[in-house]
């Protein structure tokens, strides 16, 4: 009588890569309306708190076919199968750019341009995310230029509809900011209206 087992490589620790390309994974599926924005939610928090490959499968269940945690066969694990089989996860595809969206959201909170110039810097030339960081670097060298212009002639003058104008740019920038990083997450090559009409590139969006 054979007894069942659990594969040794599902108690391996989960690495950057694989926690990426699983949050990329649940972007797609929550892109394409596979999964609800609260399923998205709870899924996704599993992924970032795995800290084994059978945690990160866990986060998969229902989504995709995941072996089960112990077996008389060998299991694949997400990303890999043991042995050289192959995976049960889809073949990726173009998919959203965790980074990117990161450098778009960074913009809200370092600066305006500190963080996606450094998510710029870091990034591999070619790839998406450095392709998004250029767009979101962009973007927000433009808005703090905006910013520093209206600041400054709504502190010289009295005019009332400039102070109007600085909190209508502020309220635009804040939205615009959340749009770029919901559409880099979900991998669409979105260009933002005021690059539409401001086109500023300081760093290439190639």
């Amino acid at each position: 009588m054979s007894a069942s087992f659990e594969h040794p490589s599902l108690r391996t620790p989960v690495t950057t890569e694989q926690r990426d390309r699983a949050a990329e994974h649940l972007q797609t599926a929550y892109a394409e309306g596979r999964i609800t924005e609260d399923e998205f939610e709870r899924r996704i928090g599993q992924v970032l708190g795995a800290q084994n490959r059978k945690e990160l499968n866990d986060a998969f269940y229902g989504l995709v076919e995941v072996p089960p945690a112990t077996t008389s066969y060998s299991p694949a694990t997400y990303g890999t199968a043991p042995y050289g089989g192959q995976s049960n996860y889809p073949a990726r595809r173009q998919e959203g750019s965790t980074g990117g969206a990161l450098a778009h959201f960074s913009g809200l909170f370092t600066g305006m341009i500190i963080g996606p110039g450094i998510g710029y810097a870091i990034s591999k030339p070619g790839s998406q995310t450095r392709k998004e960081a250029a767009k979101a670097f962009n973007f927000q060298l433009i808005s703090l230029i905006g910013l520093i212009v209206g600041g400054t002639l709504a502190a010289v003058t009295d005019w009332g509809i400039i102070n109007f104008l600085v909190g209508l740019g502020s309220l635009a920038w804040f939205i615009l900011t959340i749009v770029g990083g919901v559409k880099a997450a979900q991998g669409e090559d979105w260009t933002n209206p005021v690059k539409k009409v401001i086109k500023l590139d300081v760093l290439p969006e190639k």
